[in-house]
Order: C-alpha cells, then structure tokens, then sequence
C-alpha cells in the first residue's frame, strides 16, 4: 500500500476543505474562525479515537509561573481524562491533566505575529499537569518520555505563510535565546512544506540526528534540547503522525500510526536550506566550532533574513 499517495491525498482534502472556508467568508474575522472550525472537523475524522477535538481555555493547579490558565486557544484535543465536554465549536474550560496538546491555526501567518504566538504558546506550555498514572511513578520530566507527563505540547499551524518560512525559525530561535525557554513543540507551514518540531530533549522520537541543540531550562535546571526542520511534500503526514506520537499518561496506548509513517517520511523528505553562506566550508566549521551550531545558525539566519 502507498502510504505517501494516501497522505498526500488526505492533505488535499484538508487544503480543499480550508480553501471552501475562506472563500465562504471573506470578513479576516470570520474566515479565521471557519478554517478553525474546519481543521477540527478534519482533526476528529482522523485522529485516534481515544481523542477528541475542541476549544477554550486550559486550566492547571499548578504552573512555572503565576498564571495557572491559559488563554482561548483554537485547537484542544483532549483525552479520555477530560471530565467536562460541550459541543466541539463551543468554548469550554479543560483541566491540563485531560488535555493531549493544544494549538494555534492561522488563516495566513505574517512573521510580524510569530512573536504574538510564541507568547500565547509558552503560557500555555508553563502549566504542569500533574502525573494521573497510579501504576507508574514519575518524580521529574528527565526525559523525553516523562517530560510530556508533566507538560503538554503546543503547535502553531498555518495554512498560509507570507514571507520566507525562515524568518519563523528565526523568531522561535531568538525567543529561546532571549527567554531560555522551549515556547512550543511543533509549528507546521502547509503551504511551504515545512515542519520545525522541538524537542526538550536530544532523544526524539522522529530524528536520530541531533539538529540544532539548544539550552533551555525545565524543572529549573538547565538542559539541552533540539530543532529540527523537515522539507516534506506531506506535511500533513507529519503532523497526524506527531499528534499521535504522545502521551500525557503511562495508561494510555502507543498508537499505531508510528509504524507505517517512516516510509511516508523516506519518500518525501527533501533537502533543507537554512540560509545561503558563501564561505569557504573551512571558515564555516570553524565559525561552528567556535560559537556553536545554535549561535552560528541563529547568526547566520539574521544576516540572510533581517528585520525591515
């Protein structure tokens, strides 16, 4: 069976479906509001069945910092522990413990908003779920694995981008930077091709690579964590294979869709270009040797894609 001509059958019927939204209603408001509407609709038909789409607000009985709910956000999948459920459409309150992750969906996605969404993000990424398993203990998130136990992922979809799709790395870089904290998890451009996913740690479980190591902190002490960018012609294939990919309790089940979706990743991951550098390859190892594959790629970026 060709998984990849699946995906990226499935991925035409999404951009289809959003494409009859926006032109249904052309008022920015209401177009934002029907292409939300519509990528949950398309979530519930294809996500595991354990989950289920909405909206509203999160809110947690403990936080890193002194805000313990969120803001209204576009997209909650929650889980089988959400004691409280209204109509898909309708706003409703989510405990975090119930929650499996959270997003933003953007109509069209100017880096001008990156910042905007990156805050929104981390709010909703500094409350702490508290570990619901009776059977698994997990004193800290030291890990990949036990560090979704305790926080949830957040994801920034557009579905289209104006602008270079590498002015939205650069912004989520110079976030980490500034704030020495992980903002979200995964932001994918459809329009683009592109998916960027973060990872609070080096072990990831779609990459044995490294990509571009980061410092951050999490449960106040300083870890090392990763970026990783993929060029695929099935973003969308990515995405419903990353949903499926955690899990906020040890009760819960791994879901299947992991074990076909590396084939749908080997024939459509293309090379990757970050920013032209004309310099000869020594000088551009030493540069990396020198001030870190982090720093050098933030530099690098800011140089080929400056603020006007």
């Amino acid at each position: 069976m060709d998984f990849h001509a699946i995906f990226k059958q499935q991925q035409r019927i999404l951009e289809l479906e959003l494409e009859l939204a926006r032109e249904r209603f052309s008022h920015y408001g209401l177009r934002g509001n029907a292409v939300e509407t519509a990528l949950r609709d398309f979530l519930e038909r294809h996500i595991p069945r354990a989950l289920t789409a909405g909206t509203g607000e999160v809110v947690a009985s403990e936080s890193d910092t002194d805000r313990r709910k969120s803001g209204q956000i576009d997209i909650i999948l929650s889980n089988m522990s959400q004691p409280f459920l209204s109509s898909r459409d309708v706003p409703s309150t989510f405990f975090i413990e119930g929650v499996h992750m959270a997003g933003e969906v953007k109509a069209t996605l100017g880096r001008s908003v990156v910042a905007t969404e990156l805050e929104k993000a981390r709010h909703f990424r500094s409350l702490r779920a508290r570990n619901v398993s009776r059977l698994v203990a997990v004193p800290k998130p030291d890990s990949w694995t036990t560090y979704y136990v305790f926080y949830r992922p957040y994801f920034l979809l557009s579905v289209e981008t104006t602008g270079k799709w590498q002015s939205v790395l650069l912004e989520i870089m110079e976030f980490i930077e500034t704030n020495g904290t992980m903002p979200l998890d995964g932001v994918f451009l459809l329009d683009k091709n592109v998916v960027i996913l973060l990872s609070p740690y080096l072990d990831f479980p779609q990459s044995n690579l490294t990509g571009i190591p980061f410092e951050h902190k999490v449960d106040g002490q300083t870890v090392t964590g990763g970026i990783h960018v993929y060029k695929t012609d099935v973003p969308l294939a990515l995405f419903l294979a990353w949903i499926s990919t955690f899990r906020g309790s040890f009760f819960e089940d791994q879901h299947p869709i992991g074990f076909y979706i590396q084939e749908v990743l080997n024939k459509s991951i293309a090379e990757t270009v970050l920013y032209e550098d004309d310099r000869p390859a020594a000088e551009t190892l030493q540069k990396l040797a020198k001030q870190g594959i982090f720093k050098a790629t933030l530099e690098g970026l800011r140089s080929a894609y400056p603020k006007k």
